[in-house]
């Protein structure tokens, strides 16, 4: 087994983007109004070390995730488009070819016949293709509903999957990495205990996944016999609906247990919105109550691999991630819960780029029904808009504006639970940038941020320096507040003339979030 270790690295495709980022559409006027601060603020203390170095800035921006084959198909063709132009080329993007939210007529397991060994590809082409204009790789979930509820004989599973990515991948070479189940936890058994159903009455229990998953490998490795080492495919799993012990822990020691010396497993998948209070899958506990509780999942999931004797190395790949999981809310009105998202987005990026082999996707670029999670504007009275970020979209256009090499970036002082200011820094040879934000979720808390910055990149001392700041906030870079200002605001421009520190301050009103870019004039 060789495991993968890391995502696809950038591509040039951007390159020489960085020069005309200010005059793409998005960037708008320096006069943007900010959310009322109150009259009193709190201090904050954020402090940078731009002589230090802290490896390849996470760039969870370029991994996202499109709804499936029936969300907006009119739009993303030119999303794609306008997601390119903007800096926001992927380097995964997750797409569905067997959604349960899809007609059956759009399930790939329908699409394809083992008898002739022919698949019709057709009706999923332009999402295929979209997600290939998009990204330079492209992840597939093949979820195999059927063969898990004995509606197909499970003899037949292998062979078809290896029909299916075969097919797929000799007309999208871009598709990279399959990744097997959605949800089983909850699809063949949470559901079905929370109406009730007896545990040893359900479709599948945790001890059940691993038989399920060996077809995948085995077609995979077949696909893979016909492919250049550079193109071969990348297979992982199982997508649970969080990192439940009850479902991964038997799921590792099955793959502890196979003796197959062609096993693989090349990333491990679950999403993070939630965990299940108890067995009867009634009493879901929201992680946007503490983000925190997704700060220690890489330790958790290698104490688990390292008690089996797998490789620790396997990768994590948080496939779906958010803090409004199915229909939640915060506010009926969802206006501040826009912001929240956005907030609460930065702040999983930032408790995920803290652990080694962990990769964060976002979700998604527009949902089929739940608008809370669309990264463009797409709930209007008039349907959606083109070419227009919401402020979850806007903060992922902020942190593909971030230089490459992350660098130290603290705040002093306690958080209050998980709420409070955070920062993430970088630099490289174009110049040097901060993202500085206030996730309060419900809170009400404003600071003022006091931005002390150490030792700064020696291109940027002594001479004049272009300072742009850019704001999300209630009533900036917001379509929800002032349509004509959906874009992401530039607030602020100033030459200053840095020596080898440089001190700004900013007022951040609840879930407001900052970035300050400081490149050579």
């Amino acid at each position: 087994m060789h495991p993968s270790t890391r995502l696809p690295t950038r591509r040039g495709l951007l390159a020489g983007a960085a020069a005309s980022l200010l005059a793409v559409t998005s960037v708008q006027s320096v006069a943007a109004q900010a959310a009322e601060p109150p009259a009193s603020l709190s201090p904050a203390a954020v402090s940078v070390d731009f002589g230090s170095r802290e490896g390849q800035l996470p760039r969870p921006e370029r991994l996202n995730n499109f709804g499936n084959v029936t969300a907006w198909p009119d739009q993303r063709a030119g999303d794609a488009k306008f997601l390119n132009r903007q800096g926001l080329h992927g380097d995964v993007y997750r797409i569905w070819l067997s959604s349960p939210n899809a007609a059956d007529g759009l399930d790939v397991f329908n699409l394809c016949d083992l008898k002739t060994r022919r698949c019709d590809l057709s009706t999923l082409d332009a999402y295929l293709t979209d997600a290939s204009t998009v990204s330079d790789s492209v992840l597939i979930n093949l979820n195999p509903t059927d063969f898990v509820e004995g509606k197909r004989p499970l003899k037949d599973l292998e062979p078809m999957l290896e029909l299916i990515v075969r097919s797929v991948k000799a007309k999208y070479p871009r598709v990279k990495y399959v990744e097997a189940f959605n949800e089983p936890d909850w699809q063949f058994y949470g559901n079905q205990r929370r109406q009730g159903i007896p545990p040893d009455r359900t479709t599948l229990q945790p001890g059940d996944l691993y038989r399920f998953y060996e077809p995948y490998y085995d077609a995979i490795n077949k696909v893979n016999k016909g492919l250049r080492r550079a193109d071969r495919i990348e297979l992982g799993g199982p997508a649970l609906s969080w990192l439940d012990p009850k479902w991964m822990k038997p799921f590792l020691d099955d793959y502890a247990a196979d003796e197959n010396p062609h096993k693989r497993l090349d990333f491990l998948a679950y999403h993070a919105y939630l965990t299940w209070g108890d067995d009867t899958y009634k009493s879901p506990t929201m992680y946007k109550g503490d983000l925190r509780v997704v700060a220690s999942q890489r330790e958790t999931l290698l104490g688990w691999l390292k008690e089996r004797r797998i490789h620790q190395r396997i990768p994590s790949y948080v496939t779906e991630t958010g803090i409004y999981p199915g229909p939640a809310y915060d506010d009926t009105d969802p206006r501040k819960d826009y912001v929240r998202q956005a907030a609460g987005m930065a702040t999983y990026a930032y408790y995920f780029a803290n652990q080694p082999d962990t990769h964060m996707f976002n979700w998604c670029v527009r949902h089929r029904v739940e608008e809370r999670k669309d990264q463009l504007v797409t709930r209007t009275p008039n349907g959606p808009i083109n070419d227009t970020f919401t402020p979850y979209g806007n903060t992922m256009l902020m942190q593909s504006r971030m230089k490459d090499t992350r660098v130290s970036a603290g705040v002093s002082g306690a958080l209050e639970g998980d709420n409070g200011v955070y920062a993430m820094a970088s630099k490289d040879r174009t110049g040097a940038s901060l993202m500085v934000w206030n996730w309060q979720h419900v809170g009400d808390r404003s600071y003022r941020a006091t931005i002390d910055m150490s030792r700064m990149p020696s291109e940027l001392r002594n001479r004049p320096v272009r300072q742009l700041m850019y704001r999300i906030d209630q009533n900036t870079s917001n379509y929800f507040s002032d349509p004509a200002k959906a874009g992401l605001q530039l607030v602020d421009k100033k030459i200053v003339r840095p020596g080898r520190t440089h001190t700004a301050t900013v007022d951040l009103a609840p879930n407001a979030i900052y970035l300050i870019v400081l490149e050579r004039a």
